[in-house]
């Protein structure tokens, strides 16, 4: 009977603990659990689509990315603000349930498909959605530079970057000499293609790592932090990038998780997703470069 009443009341202090642990980081709270929804929303659309191989051509690829890494997150920002808004909110949402049932009819028509591959849509399209994008975010009173889109603390984070990046680069050539990672590298054959071929393909990941970034260690990063700390913010971030390497070399998927802490960490204390962005091109341009050169 003791032994009972001594097992029910460590239930009890330990589901009291679960509470008050859940309460302080808010995980509890409503709003994170849309968050949480938005965050794996986008993931796995990402995966989904690229697995149904949509995204190429390069200028698709980039539309793909901006839509589910970049507006879809902003257009989200509106449900989490404190100013409320309920028209705002309502048309926030209906773009986003818009743009996504677009991209799923894109990929599911191959004459759709193959009319959105051209620039002359493309281009238009992509216009109006970050044009009514823009608008939303400015109605609903959002400002971005509190989700890491600023300079931040420059004199805080370029000299690190330029060591960290530094020092990336022998570590870089090394793994460009395995077979696994010559087979990957680069990821654009366009690369290949003298020059000019490499400029525009590097150019174009620059653009990529833009939305790339803002999703992981903008949006991830600084909306979860103000719900649940930063320890916890931070390795969700880098748990999510990591899922989002695999496939490639093993090595890689590996070295992501503990890289996505790192940059986590100083795009945290720099309070921009912009070291992130140019690490990560940077490492991916380098890449590029030795796997073309050997």
């Amino acid at each position: 009977m003791e032994e009972a009443d001594e097992n029910l009341y460590a239930g009890l202090y330990f589901h009291q603990e679960m509470k008050l642990l859940g309460e302080k980081i808010n995980i509890v709270d409503k709003k994170t659990t849309a968050l949480f929804f938005v965050v794996l929303l986008s993931t796995f659309l990402l995966l989904f689509l690229y697995h149904k191989d949509v995204w190429r051509p390069i200028q698709y690829w980039l539309f793909l990315n901006g839509c589910i890494l970049f507006v879809i997150p902003l257009l989200s920002l509106v449900f989490f603000s404190k100013k409320k808004n309920r028209v705002i909110q309502i048309l926030a949402a209906a773009l986003m349930v818009l743009i996504i049932s677009f991209l799923f009819i894109v990929a599911a028509y191959s004459s759709l498909f193959a009319k959105m591959k051209q620039l002359s849509t493309l281009l238009p399209v992509s216009g109006s959605i970050l044009i009514v994008t823009v608008l939303v975010l400015v109605l609903g009173k959002i400002d971005v530079r509190e989700f890491g889109i600023r300079l931040g603390k420059v004199k805080f984070w370029i000299p690190v970057t330029i060591i960290f990046f530094a020092c990336m680069i022998p570590i870089i050539y090394w793994v460009s000499t395995m077979p696994e990672f010559q087979k990957t590298y680069p990821m654009l054959p366009l690369a290949k293609k003298g020059i000019m071929g490499f400029v525009v393909a590097e150019l174009s990941f620059g653009l990529f790592f833009i939305f790339w970034e803002y999703f992981f260690r903008g949006y991830m990063l600084f909306v979860l932090e103000k719900k649940t700390g930063f320890l916890i913010a931070n390795l969700i971030q880098a748990m999510a990038f990591a899922f989002m390497h695999l496939g490639k070399p093993e090595l890689e998927v590996y070295s992501s998780l503990v890289g996505g802490l790192i940059i986590g960490w100083l795009c945290y204390r720099s309070r921009s997703f912009l070291p992130a962005f140019l690490i990560h091109w940077g490492i991916q341009s380098t890449m590029d470069l030795f796997a073309v050169l050997h």
